[in-house]
C-alpha cells in the first residue's frame, strides 16, 4: 500500500488529504465512491516518506497546537431530564354509566345533524327564491 495526496473538492472548498491504496487509480476510484464522482481536483500523487517537498496535512497537524493556545477540555452535555406526566387511569365505566354517555353523544349528534339540515333547507329556499326573481332564465 502507498500513500498518495489527493486534493477533493468537497461543497465548494479545496481539501487535501491522504489515501492508501495500491495505485493511483486505485486511490482515485476509493476517493469518488467515498465523496462522490468527479469530486477529485487534478490526479492523486504518491507520497514518498522522508522527501525534501512535504505537504503538511491534517493528520500531521493535529498533534502540534501552538503553546500559547489554552487548552480546553470539551465537557459532556448535562442530560434534560423529562418527567413524564403521571396518567390517571380511566376506570371503567358500568353498563349504567355507558348507556347514559351514549345517549348524550348521540344526542350531541342529532343536535348537528338537525343545525346541518336546517341550513341545507334554508340555502334551498334562497335559491329557488333568487330563480324565481330573476325569471326563470
Amino acid at each position: 500500500m502507498n500513500k498518495y495526496l489527493v486534493t477533493l473538492r468537497l461543497k465548494g472548498q479545496l481539501v487535501k488529504t491522504a489515501v492508501y491504496a495500491d495505485s493511483a487509480t486505485h486511490a482515485q476510484l476509493i476517493c469518488e465512491y467515498q465523496f462522490g464522482m468527479g469530486c477529485l481536483s487534478g490526479s492523486p500523487t504518491q507520497i514518498r516518506e522522508g522527501g525534501g517537498n512535504h505537504t503538511p496535512l491534517l493528520d500531521d497537524l493535529i498533534g502540534t497546537q501552538p503553546p500559547s493556545a489554552p487548552t480546553i477540555k470539551p465537557t459532556a452535555p448535562k442530560p434534560k431530564v423529562i418527567k413524564p406526566k403521571a396518567v390517571k387511569p380511566l376506570k371503567p365505566q358500568s353498563p349504567e354509566q355507558m348507556r347514559i354517555s351514549n345517549l348524550k353523544t348521540n344526542v350531541d349528534r342529532q343536535k348537528d345533524a338537525l343545525s346541518r339540515e336546517k341550513e341545507n333547507q334554508r340555502r334551498q329556499r334562497e335559491a329557488e327564491h333568487r330563480w324565481r326573481n330573476l325569471g326563470g332564465i
